[in-house]
């Protein structure tokens, strides 16, 4: 199942361009609620590996029927940082780019972020009600109306595309471990 996070960031807007950082490493979440269990978790510093360099998205709300900017298209780019992931995309001109922007700068959108992933190696508490996220893949980061929290926390949404995400994600992952074994 793909995790999504939010998080409360600083975000800067100057012309098309918008900046800021979708993860912070090290910083305890608030309590998710997730496959039927409570706990917080931090994200590891590097977690995300290779797949920043990959082909993520920036979208709005989750909603991947309104993508902003791409890695693979050259309007999004990422960089792995000690204290986050941080990102610079360069917003389109395109009726849901020129919304976005403009409710940024009025500060109707509060400059949070969220971003989509799937834990490919973590750590648990021996009560397993803390997790670290030592690696996992980014699929995607959003700017997003209102997070849950104003600092790391959870939520799911577009259920549908997300379960069919996950079921690729596994898919690969499958595939990988398989050409392992046989190589």
């Amino acid at each position: 199942m793909i995790s999504r996070r939010d998080i409360g960031t600083t975000q800067a807007v100057e012309g098309r361009t918008l900046s800021g950082v979708a993860a912070v490493y090290g910083a305890q979440s608030r309590e998710i609620f997730e496959n039927g269990r409570t706990f917080t978790e931090r994200i590891a510093p590097g977690a995300f590996g290779e797949s920043v360099r990959g082909d993520v998205k920036l979208l709005y709300n989750h909603d991947p029927r309104m993508p902003l900017a791409r890695s693979r298209s050259g309007t999004l780019a990422l960089e792995d940082r000690a204290d986050g992931l941080h990102y610079t995309a360069q917003l389109p001109e395109t009726t849901l780019g020129n919304d976005v922007r403009e409710l940024l700068v009025r500060g109707d959108l509060s400059g949070e972020m969220s971003f989509g992933f799937y834990v490919t190696r973590d750590t648990w508490n021996k009560s397993r009600t803390e997790r670290t996220v030592h690696e996992a893949r980014l699929v995607e980061i959003s700017v997003v109306v209102d997070a849950a929290y104003p600092q790391t926390s959870s939520s799911l949404r577009h259920v549908d595309a997300a379960a069919m995400d996950a079921a690729r994600a596994r898919l690969e992952l499958h595939l990988q471990r398989i050409k392992q074994w046989t190589s």
